[in-house]
């Protein structure tokens, strides 16, 4: 084959010669193909040259090879085209074979019509110069004709029939709108009617303040929340309801799980078995009351139900307070052996057939009043919460439950201590004063109601309003001021803490409590040390400037910060006890100041810490104590020597009126010194 040219006419800018420049390159090339010129041999390079020359023969080959394929395939492509030419061709021989022959029939078909009036040819002049001379040979003009099947009956009067039907259709027509209108303004006006009964019951839903607005799962759909904002999220979520049309123009309240079946919480007291107390019940609203009373009573059963939720969460951590919950009420065991029974119940008919509130701080009626506003009260704890933290807080602490049989048992136990306390000195003013000691005498004291931070004059806001709130309901306390000579005073007080655990603390003091202690650092649902709390509500006031009480010498009481009273009878004994000693101490100096005997005083002995000598043989003492059926007895018992044998006497006041022989402690403590007994 003739070789090849180049149909490019420009061509690349010439490159230089491959081969080494000068000695040093040659040498590294030489280094790096071969390793160095020990490798170099002249058999190697012969045998490379050879095998160089048979590749390139074998590259000829080839290409020749290729030259014969690229012929036979233009061939073939030369004969492909042919073949498609010739078909082709044959395709509009016979279209035009087939337009022939229709056009021949058509020409002979019309050949046989009359012609136009405007038209000059006739039928066969026009046929004629269409049809093929084959046809018109063969065939002949007019040869083919044809006829209609059927002849039109149409005519004036059938044209009047015509017109006429189609007037009646037309005021037909026209009558079936005139009543369509009409229909679609009378249920318009209907529809009217039933839309605005509904916006009516809406608007006054509005307008009492309930949330009104799409449903966030169907935006087309309006409806009403009926919930709390504040409230656990299994009851915020849920507290809301679609306000849906009835066929009359009601709105129908399509209650969910949530505020479902008006429902409240009861608090049952028994004894023995026998109801004895009962939270009265609301009757249940019927079906066609006032939306906005079906809403508020839906909104009152959502509260209760996340009340009875919130109990049951917070019973489950009281098994050491006697609480019990099961699956359809929480007891509660009270120390006296009753037991207050909390219940979950659906509203039927108004019942309050076991209210008693001859009780009103242990009724059942105040005890669940109390619970729900504690609840809401967590709601406002809630809020403050979330609307004034800075920072983030702990997600446990969120999560505790609110604080609510907590204080029904500290209260509970308040006013029981409470009521034993007061009993107690009562008794034990009364018989001091049978025994003769006048100074004797009780006083109960009070709190202001104002909270400290009120007193400063400070600005008020949303969380001073909650702490004044409470301040009101955490309040509760015992404070008395007893005294027994002027210069020997005590000052009981107890306060009940609800944070960490629900107790009762009493404490004793020597001096005047101070007036500002806060409560509010015992939060009904607030966090704090138990020692700080105490610290808070147990603080002293300033020393006064008269003489120190003997007390604090002769008997001082527990500190209040660490070792507090943790009831009533722990506080009444050193009561009892510091009693006891300041009356020996006041006995023995009004004695020795009588008798004119520097040597009577009180001294320790082993049978009592408050015994009365004078420094020779003569012991009396000093006890407070309860006698068989409780009642309380200040005794004195005398100690002496008749010659030589020992001998006892003993005298009793109770605040009865039973005493020995109207004789006074003093008198009688005389008698014994001066040996006027025996």
């Amino acid at each position: 084959m003739a070789a090849t040219t180049n149909p490019f006419t420009f061509r690349c800018w010439p490159v230089g010669d491959k081969g080494p420049k000068d000695m040093g390159e040659f040498i590294t090339r030489i280094n790096a193909e071969r390793g160095g010129f020990r490798n170099v041999v002249q058999a190697d390079l012969r045998q490379e040259i050879s095998v160089e020359e048979t590749d390139v023969m074998d590259v000829d080959e080839a290409s020749d090879s290729e030259d014969d394929d690229s012929e036979a395939l233009e061939a073939d492509k030369s004969y492909s085209a042919i073949n498609a030419r010739e078909e082709l061709l044959m395709d509009l021989e016979a279209a035009h074979q087939s337009t022939m022959l229709c056009l021949d029939f058509i020409s002979l078909l019309s050949s046989k019509v009359p012609p136009p009036p405007n038209m000059q040819k006739s039928a066969k002049t026009w046929a004629g110069d269409t049809v093929s001379p084959v046809v018109k040979e063969i065939v002949g003009i007019s040869t083919i004709g044809a006829t209609k099947l059927k002849t039109s009956g149409y005519n004036e009067k059938r044209e009047e029939e015509d017109l006429a039907v189609a007037t009646g259709w037309r005021i037909g027509s026209g009558i079936n709108v005139q009543t369509n209108i009409d229909s679609a303004a009378e249920k318009l006006e209907k529809e009217l009617a039933l839309e605005t009964k509904y916006w009516d019951d809406i608007l006054a839903v509005s307008d009492n303040g309930w949330a009104v607005g799409p449903l966030p799962h169907e935006p087309h759909t309006l409806g009403v929340r009926f919930g709390f904002a504040e409230s656990a999220a299994e009851f915020k979520n849920s507290s809301i309801a679609p306000l849906r049309r009835n066929d009359d123009g009601s709105v129908r309240l399509e209650i969910g799980r949530v505020g479902r079946g008006f429902q409240r919480v009861r608090v049952t007291r028994k004894e023995n078995g026998i109801i004895v107390d009962q939270s009265p019940l609301p009757g249940k609203i019927p079906d066609d009351a006032p939306l906005q009373e079906r809403v508020l009573e839906a909104r009152n059963t959502a509260f209760h139900q996340e009340l009875w939720y919130e109990i049951n969460r917070e019973a489950r951590t009281l098994l050491s307070a006697d609480i019990y919950a099961d699956s359809s009420s929480v007891t509660w065991r009270l120390p006296s052996g009753a037991e207050i029974i909390f219940t979950l119940e659906d509203l039927d008919e108004p019942e309050n057939t076991h209210e008693n509130v001859t009780n009103a701080q242990f009724s059942c009626t105040a005890q669940s009043i109390l619970m729900q506003f504690l609840l809401f009260q967590g709601h406002r704890q809630n809020y403050n919460r979330r609307t004034t933290m800075t920072q983030v807080p702990n997600r446990v602490a969120l999560q505790q439950p609110y604080s609510i049989l907590r204080v029904l048992i500290t209260n509970a136990g308040f006013f029981r201590e409470c009521q034993v306390m007061s009993d107690y000195l009562e008794d034990l003013v009364g018989t001091m004063k049978r025994a003769g000691i006048s100074t004797a005498s009780l006083k109960s004291l009070t709190q202001p109601v104002t909270p400290p931070q009120l007193q400063n004059g400070s600005r008020r806001n949303p969380k001073m309003e909650l702490n004044f709130i409470n301040y009101l309901v955490g309040r509760l306390e015992s404070a008395y001021e007893l005294t027994i000579t002027p210069d020997i005073k005590l000052f009981p007080r107890g306060r009940p803490i609800v944070i960490p655990f629900p107790a009762l603390l009493f404490c004793v003091s020597l001096t005047p409590f101070s007036p500002n202690s806060a409560v509010e650092n015992n939060s009904l649902n607030g966090t704090g040390g138990n020692a700080s709390i105490v610290t808070e509500l147990f603080r002293s006031g300033e020393q006064s400037d008269g003489p120190p009480n003997p007390l604090e010498s002769l008997y001082p009481p527990a500190d209040p910060a660490r070792d507090p009273y943790k009831s009533a009878r722990e506080a009444i004994h050193y009561i009892q006890k510091a009693t006891s000693r300041a009356l020996a101490l006041k006995l023995a100096e009004e004695t020795s100041k009588q008798l004119g005997k520097p040597d009577i005083g009180i001294a320790p002995t082993a049978r009592s810490p408050a015994s009365i000598t004078d420094g020779k043989d003569i012991e009396a003492q000093v006890h407070i104590s309860k006698d068989a059926i409780g009642r309380l007895v200040l005794s004195l018992d005398a100690y002496y020597l008749v010659g030589k044998k020992p001998a006892a006497r003993s005298w009793s006041w109770k605040a009865s009126g039973e005493d020995a022989n109207g004789e006074t402690i003093a008198a009688v403590l005389a008698k014994v010194i001066q040996g006027q007994v025996y």
